[in-house]
């Protein structure tokens, strides 16, 4: 029984909403025809309103005549009928507007179904939600001034023509339809209940009667003094609609053509609605809805109310929100609320007439205020202040020149506050010096300390994002403020990592001549790391890399830094000097004659070992380890697809499966060898005897094992510490 009644309910207001937006396209005078104007909202209430409750993803979904399109079909409608020759036929001029609005109808269900075939419907949420404010603000405006003009039976589209409403005689006409809108707008504020609004259009229908009849008006009275939707033209049940074959006969589908960007316009409008019912819908009902699916049954509907010589219409948030509110789910109460469209579409649109003028253009106000207080009100304090001012930016410019123009404002404003905003993100992710940023390269313990003591020379910076004139110039102005910074030890290598980076822009490659510029002014060189194939194509053709050797570009940022680490080594004289040094040297330099570290020989076994030798297996029992003294191994890490990952490179001088020695876990890890050298190899039996013969000498080992950690330690902090600050 409520799906029944709600049914029955939701179609008569779709009926009084049908006569609304009809006349806000047909009350021209020139062009008249407002009864066969309803029989097109009608088709389309009854065609799109069947096919979309019985298709559609959401059960409950009610479609309808759109208003968030009707104002544009208004305006389209205007512009045709002002380039109609003077000597043009009510008839002529009407069957143009009616071609016009059946092309948009058909073209928009063909753009819906090609989205949602494509399924395109996320690409949509790409839209700046204040551009959507906008043109949603600028909608609510010309619903407002439509609802006015209905009442008035004046033309007021632009803003000097509003001087006209503070006549006499006409704000006995507007302002009971403001009242009506204000009345609505103000109990929806306090209930949600489905029956309010059918009992607010027939208590304002009621009253109005009740006024003129105090008045001594009469209908016949009232409909000559334009109070009254009617009179209409002479019509027979069902002889209001307009025949497509008609239309295909007609030879003014060349005016579609000249109404292009109306059109466009109405595609854009359809898409977005349809995308913000669905996610709105889906909020209210707790539940998902497919937004593919749903652009897909709204673009058959509408291609099938073209085919009846419709207008453009889908999913209704107002409509469905109000069964959903009821607890009804069905699809009966959608097609119902069809059928009943279909029934006085049947019977005859001459019923209507008797529909004041002043509840209709209020039903009018009420929807466009309710688009003015939610977009341009509603989103103040909750959108930043540079988005918010896009908002009142198209309204302004949707009501003093024009829609498209609005909308194309809103866009650049947007384009250019994106630009703005986005310049002000950070590229860069970090930037650390050679003190946090390490290669996999492990270092013997004096080379180590040496590239921490002397860490100052590199700046590493990690970027991200996409790197245009904005960032790029931020990037060029963070490595110039570090670069002529006086420090004891001055910067000497630039790393930029690219490994995050999306992508350049060609102004980007200016910003990287100007890099060059500094780069030979101080005496830098550039490292470029994990650069793509298209970003090095870009640098390469803009002549943005020099080809003196200051600027060198490798695969990824642990190559890049295990170069600058062996340069650095290798300029100093820190190289080989250190790597031929001995377990037996480090304990000696460390202890300095405290103990007699020759002894250290006595219980170490001296091996080697060609390349590619097995040192160490991931798994086994952690119960040796080695202290490298010539050659270079690489670690790997077995990964859960099966595959081995180098994740570490050593050489001379450092110490080999100390962690599973020491924990007694299993060997984390499989150590290769790169190439032939030699090592200590040390066993757990060897260290229990040294530990119970030589005391002094395990604890000097051990002491230098933890000293080797803590070094490790402290550089996996310090790079940990300048990431998160």
């Amino acid at each position: 029984m409520t799906e029944t009644l709600l049914g029955i309910m939701t179609g008569a207001i779709n009926v009084v909403s049908a006569a609304s937006l009809s006349a806000l396209i047909f009350t021209d005078g020139r062009l008249g025809h407002l009864a066969q104007g309803i029989s097109l909202a009608l088709v389309s209430a009854t065609v799109i309103g069947l096919i979309v409750s019985i298709a559609g993803s959401c059960r409950f979904t009610i479609a309808t005549p759109q208003d968030r399109t009707a104002p544009i079909l208004a305006i389209m409608a205007a512009a045709i009928v002002a380039a109609a020759p003077t000597d043009a036929t009510s008839d002529q001029i009407f069957l143009d507007v009616v071609t016009a609005i059946v092309a948009a109808t058909l073209v928009t269900g063909a753009f819906l179904m090609l989205l949602g075939l494509s399924r395109a419907g996320g690409l949509m949420r790409f839209i700046p939600y204040s551009v959507l404010g906008g043109f949603f603000a600028g909608t609510g405006w010309l619903l407002v001034l439509g609802g006015l003009r209905v009442m008035i039976s004046h033309d007021i589209g632009t803003l000097s023509a509003l001087s006209l409403l503070t006549d006499p005689g006409m704000l006995a006409r507007w302002l009971p339809g403001l009242c009506m809108a204000a009345a609505i707008l103000i109990t929806f504020r306090f209930t949600d209940s489905a029956f309010a609004l059918p009992l607010l259009l027939l208590a304002g229908i009621a009253l109005f009667f009740a006024i003129a009849h105090s008045q001594g008006e009469n209908l016949s009275t009232l409909g000559d003094a334009g109070w009254l939707l009617g009179p209409f033209e002479q019509t027979t049940p069902g002889g209001a609609t307009v025949d497509i074959v008609d239309l295909v006969r007609h030879d003014g589908w060349s005016i579609v053509v000249g109404q292009w960007s109306n059109v466009a316009t109405i595609l854009v409008i359809s898409a977005i609605s349809i995308l913000l019912t669905a996610s709105a819908l889906e909020l209210l009902s707790q539940q998902d809805i497919d937004v593919n699916r749903e652009l897909l049954v709204a673009g058959l509907a509408n291609l099938a109310a073209g085919l009846g010589a419709g207008m453009v219409g889908f999913q209704s948030v107002g409509m469905s929100s109000l069964a959903l509110k009821t607890g009804v789910r069905s699809r009966a109460t959608g097609v119902l609320a069809a059928l009943t469209c279909g029934l006085v579409l049947w019977i005859g649109v001459d019923m209507l007439a008797y529909l004041p003028r002043v509840v209709l253009g209020g039903i009018l106000l009420w929807l466009g205020l309710s688009f003015l207080g939610k977009w341009l009100i509603g989103t103040w304090g909750t959108l930043p202040r540079g988005e918010y001012l896009v908002v009142p930016l198209i309204l302004g410019i949707i009501a003093t020149v024009g829609f498209i123009e609005g909308m194309l404002a809103g866009l650049l404003a947007a384009l250019v506050l994106f630009v703005l905003n986005y310049s002000r993100t950070q590229v860069v992710r970090f930037a650390l010096s050679g003190q946090q940023l390490k290669s996999t390269v492990e270092r013997n313990i004096d080379d180590e300390r040496y590239l921490n003591r002397h860490g100052g020379q590199l700046l590493g910076l990690k970027l991200r994002g996409y790197l245009f004139f904005g960032t790029a110039t931020q990037l060029l102005y963070r490595v110039r403020e570090r670069v002529v910074e006086v420090t004891p030890d001055p910067v000497r290598y630039v790393l930029l990592d690219f490994e995050q980076v999306t992508g350049i822009d060609s102004s980007t490659t200016y910003a990287f001549h100007r890099l060059q510029l500094l780069a030979r002014k101080h005496d830098l060189t550039l490292l470029l790391t994990a650069l793509s194939p298209q970003m090095r194509r870009q640098l390469d053709v803009a002549r943005a890399i020099d080809d003196d050797g200051r600027t060198r570009t490798f695969a990824s940022m642990d190559l890049g830094l295990e170069w600058y680490e062996n340069r650095v080594i290798g300029e100093l004289g820190q190289g080989r000097a250190r790597t031929s040094a001995t377990i037996i040297q480090h304990l000696a330099n460390r202890f300095r004659g405290a103990i007699d570290t020759s002894a250290l020989l006595d219980y170490l076994d001296d091996v080697s070992f060609p390349a590619g030798h097995v040192l160490i297996r991931q798994g086994d029992v952690a119960d040796d380890l080695y202290f490298l003294e010539q050659g270079e191994v690489s670690v790997y890490v077995r990964t859960t697809s099966g595959n081995d990952m180098r994740i570490r490179r050593t050489g001379s001088g450092t110490v080999i499966g100390e962690l599973g020695f020491y924990l007694g876990t299993p060997r984390s890890a499989t150590v290769i060898t790169d190439r032939p050298g030699r090592a200590y190899h040390l066993t757990q039996r060897s260290l229990q005897r040294m530990e119970s013969e030589h005391p002094e000498l395990a604890s000097a080992l051990h002491r230098f094992i933890a000293e080797l950690l803590a070094d490790r330690l402290l550089g996996a902090t310090r790079t940990i510490d300048a990431v998160l600050t």
